[in-house]
Parts: structure tokens; C-alpha cells; sequence
């Protein structure tokens, strides 16, 4: 223990970090199981909630045991959750960015659980299935948010930490996250019956997909902002060379990001050429799973800044 630290400013135990891993871990593959229960059209397989069919397990068929398995890890994901935001309430209470995410994680843990169970049981509208997955991806948001504060904390346990985006590179990651975010959100509005487009994923190019998503201004406005997102992101990647190598996490982060949206893209090309295979279509949200966590860990590590401590332009 350091004696020169101020009275409360202790590192963070290393289980305490371990915990808010593991919960980024097991949200994020559930999100990636989302997707792959929407591309393979397994949402439903289940008619009644919790169980299946009236039982703890499932049949031994695909579909159910994928969705089975998905509610499993959910469990698994609202424990670590839980657990994670006790011991920041008990342990972490004097760093608010460390305390506050994970409790509010829980709450929207609360709410994509009452909506999925709806979607079992009743079914719920386009708006509500967007509002289900946009609160699912805030969830491993706010505890990646966490995680980056607590490894700031724990290198610099004596001085205070905040999101500031005040470099211009940091507010370009910014932009580019909300505009990703949107359109990753809006996909379950314009899409048209049983098309990828209703699942996690970029839009995919194919005139075979546009004829079948519905028709209007909502769809053309989702490929707009598809355009200018992978437009920022380009931007990013670039500015992150020329400007970011000094900073080895950010530029480490931007590359990771760099190359997991190019497996992305070349999944497209592949699912254009072998007619939407359903395996590639797994690859293919599984990747914009780990795309969107990669990316929520830059935007937090570029806009973080230590008091008195400007990071460069």
C-alpha cells in the first residue's frame, strides 16, 4: 500500500478489475448470441419464458438449445453485472465512474430482460426491438467505461480522472461512435421480413437486401449515415497514425478496431458472393459484437484525461 496516497485512494483490488472483465466478456458474447439467434431466426424457438416448451432444457435441436443458451449466458452476464456493482457501491464509492456504470447497468440488465421475455411471449414492435437493442449495447458500454477507469485509476490511483473530449481526435471518435450506434440501433426499423438487416450488422450492400427492407426515407437515411459512419471511421483510423502512436493503449485500440471492421467488411463481400450463408451471417454479428466493444474501449480511452494532464492533439 502506497502511504502517500490521499486517505480513501486506494488501488483497486485485482479481482475488482478481474470482475468488470469478465462482465464485458460475457455481455459482449451475448450480444454476439443475439445476433446469431436473429440471423438464424431462433428468437422464438422457445414459446414460453423461462423455461422451454414447459421445461428446463430444451429439445436437442438447434434452434431451442441456441436460445437456451443465449438466456444462460444472460444469467451468467446479470450476475458478474450484479456482483460488479456491489463491490463498487462497497468498495468504490469515492470514483464515480468506477460506482455509477455498473448500478446502471443493472437497470437496463432489468429492462432488456423484460423486453426479450415480451418478445418470447407476445412479440413487441419495431420501436421497442430498437429500443432493446440499443439499451443491450449500452450495457457492455457503461462496464467497458468502467473497466478503462479503473485501469487509469490503478496507474494513477493519486490523481482524479474524467471524459473530457477535448482533443480534436478524441471528439472525431465521438462523433463516429454515435453515428455507428445509430445505425447498429435503426437496423430493426427498416428491415423487412427475416433479412439480416433486423440483426446486429452493418447494412449490407446488396440490391437483393434493399428490394426486400422496407421502402421510404427510414432506410435511405440508415445508408446515409452507413456511409458517413465508415467515412469518420477511416478518418480515425488515419488520424490515430499520424497523431496517436505515442499513446500505445489509443493507437493499440485504433488497430484493433481498424481490423476487425475489415474481417467485417470482407464477411460482406463474402456473404454477397456465397449467397448470404447462413455461417458467414453468424461471422458476420459475432464480428460486429466485438467491433462495437473495441470501438466503446477507444472512444473512452481517447477521451479520458487526468487532472492537469491534457493528452496531445
Amino acid at each position: 500500500m502506497d502511504k502517500n496516497l490521499p486517505q480513501g485512494k486506494l488501488p483497486l483490488a485485482s479481482w475488482h478489475k478481474k470482475l468488470l472483465i469478465a462482465a464485458i466478456i460475457s455481455t459482449t458474447i451475448l450480444i454476439a448470441m443475439g445476433g446469431i439467434l436473429c440471423v438464424t431466426q431462433s428468437i422464438r424457438s422457445c414459446p414460453d419464458w423461462p423455461g422451454c416448451f414447459g421445461k428446463i432444457l430444451p429439445p436437442m435441436e438447434v434452434s431451442p438449445m441456441l436460445e437456451m443458451t443465449h438466456r444462460l449466458v444472460a444469467g451468467i452476464s446479470g450476475l458478474l453485472i450484479l456482483a460488479a456493482a456491489i463491490a463498487g457501491a462497497i468498495r468504490s464509492r469515492h470514483l464515480r465512474w468506477i460506482m455509477i456504470p455498473p448500478i446502471l447497468t443493472c437497470l437496463l440488465v432489468v429492462e432488456v430482460s423484460y423486453l426479450g421475455a415480451q418478445v418470447v411471449l407476445r412479440g413487441i414492435s419495431p420501436g421497442w426491438a430498437a429500443v432493446d437493442l440499443g439499451s443491450a449495447l449500452l450495457v457492455p458500454a457503461l462496464l467497458i467505461a468502467s473497466a478503462v477507469f479503473a485501469n487509469v485509476y490503478n496507474s494513477n490511483p493519486s490523481r482524479s480522472a474524467k471524459l473530457t473530449f477535448r482533443s480534436p481526435f478524441s471528439r472525431l471518435v465521438l462523433a463516429t461512435t454515435v453515428i455507428i450506434y445509430a445505425v447498429l440501433v435503426s437496423g430493426v426499423l427498416v428491415a423487412g421480413k427475416n433479412t439480416i438487416t433486423s440483426c446486429l450488422c452493418w447494412p449490407v450492400y446488396s440490391r437483393l437486401i434493399f428490394q426486400v427492407d422496407l421502402p421510404g426515407i427510414g432506410n435511405a437515411t440508415r445508408l446515409i449515415f452507413s456511409v458517413i459512419g465508415i467515412s469518420l471511421l477511416v478518418s480515425v483510423l488515419v488520424q490515430a497514425l499520424r497523431t496517436q502512436r505515442q499513446h500505445r493503449i489509443i493507437f493499440r485500440n485504433a488497430l484493433w478496431v481498424g481490423a476487425i471492421f475489415l474481417i467485417e467488411m470482407l464477411l460482406q463481400g463474402l456473404l454477397l458472393v456465397f449467397h448470404f450463408n447462413v455461417f458467414l451471417q453468424v461471422a458476420y454479428t459475432v464480428t460486429m459484437a466485438s467491433f462495437w466493444a473495441l470501438l466503446v474501449s477507444l472512444v473512452v480511452n481517447s477521451g479520458i484525461e487526468l487532472e492537469g494532464l491534457a493528452k496531445p492533439e
